[in-house]
């Protein structure tokens, strides 16, 4: 069985682990590879959220019942909240 569970209730030690497991987040802490290129119209992507700890409080991520990631999930859902606009 599996829960969902926002990432800032997650304990210190698996919010550590999900910033490491989900590398293309794009925050003002943390930009990917894919946002180093231009979007199509030739603008640069903006900042999805404001820091990584804003990533952590508006992304959901199923859990085992012991509170750790669950190693199958393979995705996590966020809610982007445009600190720069869209």
């Amino acid at each position: 069985m599996s829960y969902q569970v926002r990432g800032s209730d997650l304990s210190k030690a698996e919010q550590v682990r999900a910033l490491a497991m989900f590398v293309h987040r794009y925050t003002r802490d943390h930009k990917p590879a894919w946002a180093n290129k231009p979007r199509p119209d030739g603008t640069s992507y903006k900042a999805q959220f404001a820091s990584d700890a804003d990533w952590l409080a508006h992304t959901m991520f199923t859990v085992t019942p012991d509170g750790r990631i669950s190693t199958r999930a393979q995705y996590c859902e966020s809610s982007p909240t445009w600190p720069e606009g869209r």
